[in-house]
């Protein structure tokens, strides 16, 4: 059933917890390269990772067996969010083919590209392949795309690297939390990005201590995954990687 008494669960069924997450990292990204991101850049973002989200969630909802919570919304609710996704897909790609740089666009596509392949190979094939591995590098891809263009030295890609495998850690956290399955080594991998984030912190300060406060995080969430219920734990791992939040106020004097 749809849990709307826990009002703190509808941005995860609504799909608005990966474009609030997607927007913070891109602007820590653009802050710590030294890029440029307007509010129509910032705009497309959260409109092309809603869009996503959205679209995955309604197809698995139409062709999954789930009783997840967001996956039961969706089946519920899917004749009248059709019509918001339409007219969302509708103004990205206004905003994108009228107010954006040729550049970005054509990065855009591309990353687009490979997203239609990801839909393709999950939604045709099935999930017999590493989903979630493809899920996070997309996503930083995503939110790294309009900083593209600033990357000057390999800690910038480093940097992206270390974002990339820390949306794994939450997307195969996820799975093996909501499962309730055997443990996977989230705390691990956590401890390998937060030791890999610490040995970046000179080069890139506020990125790297935002990817080490985040690794830090999933450590503890996995060493307390008894104390929380599947739908808590599922907007704790996103609520994880939030930490842009507080990086993105001090990066100034993160130097």
């Amino acid at each position: 059933m749809i849990p709307a008494a826990r009002p703190w669960l509808w941005p995860n069924l609504l799909s608005l917890d990966a474009p609030v997450v997607a927007l913070l990292w891109q602007l820590l990204f653009a802050r710590c390269f030294h890029a440029g991101v307007n509010a129509i850049a910032a705009a497309v973002l959260a409109l092309c990772v809603w869009l996503i989200y959205a679209a995955d969630r309604m197809l698995d909802a139409w062709t999954r067996n789930s009783s997840l919570p967001r996956h039961e919304f969706y089946r519920r609710h899917w004749r009248t969010i059709l019509p918001v996704w339409s007219g969302a897909f509708a103004l990205a790609v206004w905003l994108a083919w009228t107010r954006l740089p040729t550049a970005l666009v054509e990065r855009g596509m591309l990353l687009a590209t490979a997203v239609a392949l990801y839909f393709a190979l999950v939604h045709l094939l099935g999930p017999a392949w590493p989903k979630e591995l493809a899920v996070a590098i997309l996503f930083a891809l995503g939110a790294s795309i309009a900083a593209w263009s600033a990357i000057r030295s390999p800690a910038e890609v480093e940097g992206i690297a270390l974002f990339s495998f820390l949306c794994w850690i939450n997307c195969a956290a996820i799975d093996s939390w909501e499962i309730r399955g055997p443990r996977w080594p989230v705390g691990a991998a956590a401890l390998v990005v937060a030791a890999a984030a610490a040995l970046a912190y000179p080069r890139l300060p506020a990125l790297s201590a935002a990817e080490m406060a985040s690794a830090l995080a999933f450590i503890v969430l996995d060493h307390q995954r008894s104390r929380f219920s599947r739908d808590a734990l599922r907007v704790l791992a996103d609520v994880a990687l939030l930490t842009p939040a507080v990086f993105l106020p001090v990066s100034g004097m993160l130097k």
